[in-house]
């Protein structure tokens, strides 16, 4: 435990080291900002708006089918086909983000394109769509486990007292699986809000906010895929590089957030 924490605490101090310069030299402007433009100036706003749109709407697609999923195979399926469904889930859990993105570059941003009549399918929604596709199988196989881990005698004395299957579930399955179930959400939440190859190849790379901002053909940035774009071309560049710094601890502090709400609201619902 206190290896994990001082390698947290000197990931961060790193990152706030390096971020310094940039900080200082635009302060407040720097997260506030629309414009970047390397050697000129630095506005984180556009990667944070397109990281939480692309998060976001990866987590609005994946998790009632993870969930639904999790919930048929745990409580629905026989005991074989359960192990096969979760072999097949952690397999696809596994699958390098790289080929996730040559795959959403070759058939999904095509599909985006036609479907909806667009001149590019590299967009928010192409991106959104390839990170739900990634972020399904950690959730569905993580959810799985946790309903699974109930012990029988809930459903048992559920049934035994006149409920349905479905009202078990709800209420007596569901709510011990909770923490497991958040736990399973938040790792994708991490894995959505950090990945960046797959991001990368399907969102466009335009340093811009849509107009307006809900806009989901709009070609955007994330925070990671902005790292990916510009990291080795910035080594040895003050300025460049501390902002770059400055986004990556951004990113730290938006997953640290949204964690630690969730562990709140967990709280209050136990």
């Amino acid at each position: 435990a206190l290896v994990s924490l001082g390698c947290i605490a000197g990931l961060f101090a790193f990152l706030v080291v390096q971020s310094v310069p940039i900080l200082v030299e635009q302060k407040w402007n720097f997260l506030l900002g629309q414009d970047w433009w390397a050697g000129e100036v630095y506005g984180a706003l556009p990667m944070v708006y397109g990281s939480c749109m692309v998060t976001g709407l990866a987590l609005l697609l994946a998790l009632p089918l993870a969930i639904g999923g999790a919930v048929f195979t745990s409580e629905f399926l026989p005991a074989k086909r359960r192990l096969w469904v979760k072999a097949l889930m952690e397999l696809f859990a596994g699958i390098p983000g790289i080929i996730y993105g040559l795959l959403g570059v070759a058939f999904l941003a095509g599909w985006v394109k036609e479907s909806f009549g667009l001149i590019d399918g590299n967009t928010i929604l192409t991106a959104g769509l390839l990170l739900g596709i990634m972020i399904l199988p950690t959730i569905l196989t993580l959810s799985e486990d946790a309903l699974h881990a109930v012990p029988g005698q809930y459903s048992d004395t559920a049934l035994s007292l006149g409920l349905t299957k479905l009202q078990m579930i709800t209420s007596a399955v569901l709510p011990e699986a909770l923490p497991g179930i958040a736990g399973a959400i938040f790792l994708g939440l991490g894995r959505a809000m950090g990945e960046t190859i797959a991001v990368m190849l399907v969102i466009g790379g335009l340093d811009k906010i849509a107009d307006p901002w809900y806009d989901l053909f709009a070609p955007a940035q994330s925070i990671a895929s902005k790292l990916g774009r510009e990291a080795a071309e910035a080594i040895g560049t003050d300025l460049q590089w501390s902002a770059l710094m400055a986004l990556g601890m951004t990113l730290f502090l938006i997953v640290m957030f949204f964690t630690l709400m969730g562990n709140l609201l967990l709280k209050r619902v136990r």
